[in-house]
Order: structure tokens, then C-alpha cells, then sequence
């Protein structure tokens, strides 16, 4: 399938308003649904909205028998454990801060890929690799953090613990030989992913037995088409029809995006750490991302 720059740079643009204000309106359902049958919620609306839109194309079909452990690895993991977690976090954090730091897992592979990949660590990657660890720092500030706080450090430990499990799978993606079309397994990550919420739903939360107001169901309807269904079909065509460098820099507006919607819509306080905690982050997910195609 030849590149289609016009199409990716457009699909990018779309990734990074759908992603950037996914977490707000996740954050908006908290008032309306459970975190956990949201995240399922939404998940099952976009697996139908990409299956839908696929069959139109004449592209929906079965995977290859090769790409089932990636489809848990993404479905099951990245996204349906991952959403799940961070979606109770959430319930605790502010959802600028918590996107931001979502997004230091490509920082956090990078000293991993280097111990059993055998990725050569570069001097752009080592500045990469500081500057975003003095971000997630400040983003945390350990000394600002009520300790004795119980919902505090459960919303920052939830954090963490995505982070790793998102840093597992990207690792993953990177060893994995895939077969299927990278589109047409968008709809498969997501009913996996949806088993793995409504799963966690039934043990955590109990059976679905909610009910939502039209408020809550425009938030759940725009977080499963817009969020999970175009969020997801635009990030997939964008790294189809972009150089990878080109596309993992593009998705650095997400962060900021999501911060700048936090503030505006959620009275998240932009404070200077949280702002210098944001700029060395993007600065070092960068500078990883740029390392690729040098000697540095």
C-alpha cells in the first residue's frame, strides 16, 4: 500500500484532537458512569464504529493466526488494562497530568530496549532519557505530595503501574512480525480490549446496572466513536502513511492538547512546575524520537 502524505498528515491532526480530549470527556463520565463500564462502554462503540466503517470498505476480516498475540498484547494490555487502570486514576488525578504522563512511556523503553534489545544508547537518547525523567519529576513533586494522602497515592501509583504495562507492549510491537493489515486489526485490539474492561467491571464494579443521563451518554457516545473508534483509526493511518519520526513527533500535541483542554474546561491550576514538567517531557520524547535517524 503506497504513502499517502496528505492523508496521514490529516489523520495525525485528527489523532491528536481526539486523544487530546479523550481523558477530558473520560474525566467528564465520572460523574455519570462507572470508571470501568465507561471504559468498556466506549470500547464496544468503537469497535462497531471501526468494524462498520471497515465493512463498508470491504476490509473487515478475521486476523492472521500470527497477530493473535499482538492483538492481546495491544487489546488485552495497552489498551484494555491500561484504559481501565488509568480510568480510576483519573478519579484522583487531574487528566493533564495524568495524560502527560501517559505519554513517558517511549522514554521509559528506551534504557529497557538498550539491556535486551541491544539498541544503542546514543548522547541524544541519554538528554532524551534526563530531560523527561527531571519531567515526570516535577510533574509528581515528590515533596508536594500529601503522602499521607491515601486517594493521592493510589491516583500517582496507578500511573506508574500504566506506564509500565503501556512500555511492555511497545516493547512487544517492536519484536513482533505482523501480517494482518495494521487497520483491519483496530477493530480486534478493541473487542479485546472491551472483554478486558467489562471483565474487570463485573468482579470490581458488578453487573451494568447504571443509569445515564443524556449528558452521559453524549460524553460515552464522542469517547467511543471519537476517542476510541477515529482516535484509533487515526493513529494507525497516520503511521501507515507517514515516516515513523514524522508521526511519533506529531503525537507529542496530544499531551499538550489535553493540557490545554484540562485547563480550560476542568480548572486544572497550570502551575510552573506542571508547565516546566510538560516542556521537558515533549523536549525529551523528542530528542529520543530524533535519535533514531541520527548518530548522536
Amino acid at each position: 500500500m503506497g504513502e499517502n502524505r496528505k492523508l496521514g498528515f490529516t489523520a495525525l491532526i485528527t489523532t491528536v484532537f481526539c486523544f487530546g480530549t479523550l481523558w477530558t470527556s473520560a474525566k467528564l463520565s465520572i460523574e455519570y458512569l462507572p470508571p470501568l463500564w465507561f471504559t468498556a462502554s466506549r470500547f464496544a462503540i468503537g469497535a462497531a464504529f471501526v468494524a462498520l466503517v471497515l465493512a463498508l470498505q470491504g476490509r473487515l476480516r478475521f486476523p492472521d493466526r500470527a497477530d493473535i498475540p499482538i492483538i492481546l498484547s495491544v487489546g488485552g494490555i495497552m489498551l484494555g488494562l491500561y484504559s481501565s487502570i488509568f480510568q480510576n486514576a483519573l478519579e484522583f488525578v487531574h487528566a493533564g497530568r495524568a495524560t502527560t504522563l501517559g505519554y513517558t512511556t517511549a522514554i521509559f523503553v528506551t534504557p529497557i530496549a538498550a539491556l535486551f534489545l541491544g539498541e544503542r544508547l546514543t548522547r541524544l537518547k541519554i538528554f532524551g532519557l534526563a530531560s523527561a525523567m527531571f519531567g515526570f519529576l516535577l510533574l509528581f513533586s515528590p515533596g508536594e505530595l500529601d503522602w499521607s494522602d491515601r486517594d493521592v497515592l493510589i491516583g500517582n501509583g496507578l500511573l506508574v503501574v500504566c506506564v509500565l504495562l503501556w512500555s511492555c507492549v511497545i516493547l512487544h510491537l517492536r519484536v513482533h512480525r505482523q501480517v494482518t493489515d495494521t487497520l483491519a486489526l483496530v477493530p480486534w485490539y478493541l473487542v479485546t480490549s472491551f472483554m478486558v474492561a467489562a471483565v474487570s467491571g463485573l468482579i470490581f464494579e458488578g453487573p451494568p446496572a447504571f443509569e445515564v443521563t443524556g449528558a452521559g451518554w453524549a460524553i460515552l457516545f464522542y469517547a467511543g466513536i471519537v476517542g476510541s473508534g477515529i482516535g484509533n483509526w487515526g493513529v494507525t493511518t497516520a503511521i501507515m502513511n507517514l515516516p515513523a519520526t514524522t508521526s511519533t513527533i506529531g503525537l507529542l500535541g496530544v499531551p499538550v492538547f489535553a493540557m490545554i483542554i484540562s485547563v480550560a474546561f476542568l480548572g486544572e491550576t497550570l502551575t510552573w512546575p506542571l508547565l516546566m514538567g510538560l516542556v521537558l517531557i515533549v523536549c525529551g520524547i523528542a530528542a529520543v524520537t530524533l535519535s533514531r535517524g541520527s548518530n548522536l
